[in-house]
This record gives structure tokens, C-alpha cells and sequence, in this order.
């Protein structure tokens, strides 16, 4: 599978995983071709791709964002990574850490879109049990595919999702406690379904200006804490 396949191939699978529509979402019905989370777009950085780099870095959302959002990127009105949560994530990622955004497909734990006008707060889709299943299940498909040697969870509900994954390193991830604990933000060698690999936790970015001084790792605190758990990982 090359770079270029990655996308396609995971957002014609949705439907085989996610069959059911609970109130209040919508499913995305078009990737648009750009730098964008995945399924809204490519999940890919495309400013200055590497075409023959296949990612290793999973970077998890909770969901794309609402209808409208949706619509204005698929219109070009909107560029997704020029918007807060991406900014933010760059500045770590890149100007922080020294990543290579190249190196990372950008995706979400829920697929569908809210129809609703607020991006922030629990996706609706997970007041239904049969929709969180359908979705966790997926987000074993994802990883299965990508084989990520490292996943990175954004805020609470990424990391409460991807702890619903038989993993017992990853119980304290449940309802986001790991965002509070000091020393669990990074685990090494996580067993997921038979593959192994490094997972950290991260403050959303579009509040974290708001949370990052309760991270702690090592004798480090605040932003510090959360680049040295990335440089670790990586």
C-alpha cells in the first residue's frame, strides 16, 4: 500500500464498520482533497507531501466537526490546518518537537459530522452504544492499517475511545484521567490487538492554552512535559 492509497482505502471501509445513524449525525459523504482530519479530508499533509513517505504517526480527534465546518472546507472557503486546532498542533508538533508532519495521517475516532452549530463538547454519536462499538472497531481497522508506530491522542474522548481496546496499559486513558496523572501521558510498547507501539496523550489544541499546566512528566511541567513525552515517543 502506498501513501497515496491510504485514504481512499479507509474511507470506502466506513460503511462495512459504521451502519448505524444515531440522532444528530451525519456521514460524511465526500473526502475533500485536501489537508484536512480524515474523513472530512485526506488525513495526509499535501502543503509539501513526500509522496513516497508513508505515515507512522496516528493523530486521533474526536470528529471532523459539524455540517456547515464540513461544507466550507469542501467548498474552499476554509482551510482545515490554517484553523485553531491544526495551528496549534503544528506549533508542537513542528516548531516545538521537530516532526515531520509528513510523517503523520491525520484521523478521528468518530466518523460522522454533528448537525448541530457547536464543534466543541461530546460528539453525539456517543450516546449510542451501538455507534461507539461500531466505531471502536474501526479505529482498530485504522491502526490495523496504518500500523502507526506511534498514536497520539488529542483531549478526552480520543483517549477514552482508544481505551476501550482490550489494552490494560491503556486503563488509565478511561474518561480522559490520564490527562490529570502525572507520568502516564506516555506509554511505551502498547500492545493493540497484536501491534505494538507508543501512545501519548496530549491537551486538545484548541484548549490547550487552557489545560496545558496540568501535565506532568518527569521532573517537567506544562508544554515542556508534553514535548519531552512526543520526543520520547518518537
Amino acid at each position: 500500500m502506498k501513501r497515496s492509497e491510504i485514504s481512499e482505502i479507509l474511507f470506502n471501509k466506513i460503511p462495512e464498520f459504521i451502519k448505524s445513524a444515531p440522532e444528530n449525525v451525519k456521514q460524511v459523504e465526500k473526502m475533500v482533497e485536501t489537508t484536512a482530519f480524515f474523513p472530512g479530508g485526506k488525513g495526509l499533509w499535501l502543503e509539501n507531501g513526500e509522496p513516497e513517505l508513508f505515515p507512522d504517526i496516528l493523530v486521533l480527534g474526536q470528529d471532523f466537526s459539524h455540517v456547515e465546518y464540513y461544507n466550507e472546507v469542501a467548498r474552499g472557503e476554509k482551510k482545515d490546518f490554517k484553523e485553531a486546532t491544526f495551528r496549534n498542533m503544528i506549533k508542537l508538533f513542528k516548531d516545538d518537537t521537530g516532526i515531520n508532519l509528513n510523517r503523520c495521517f491525520f484521523s478521528n475516532v468518530f466518523m460522522g459530522l454533528r448537525v448541530s452549530d457547536s464543534m466543541t463538547g461530546n460528539f453525539p454519536g456517543k450516546k449510542s452504544k451501538t455507534y461507539v462499538e461500531e466505531s471502536i472497531k474501526f479505529l482498530l481497522f485504522q491502526i490495523e492499517t496504518i500500523k502507526p508506530k506511534v498514536i497520539i491522542t488529542l483531549g478526552k474522548n480520543p483517549a477514552d475511545i482508544l481505551s476501550k481496546l482490550d489494552s490494560k496499559e491503556l486503563e488509565i486513558f478511561k474518561k480522559g484521567e490520564v490527562l490529570k496523572t502525572k507520568d502516564e501521558g506516555l506509554k511505551l510498547n502498547v500492545n493493540i490487538n497484536g501491534h505494538k507501539c507508543n501512545v501519548v496523550s496530549l491537551e486538545h489544541p484548541s484548549m490547550r492554552h487552557l489545560n496545558i499546566k496540568r501535565r506532568k512528566y518527569k521532573n517537567l511541567e506544562g508544554n515542556d512535559a508534553e514535548v519531552a513525552m512526543l520526543m520520547d515517543a518518537i
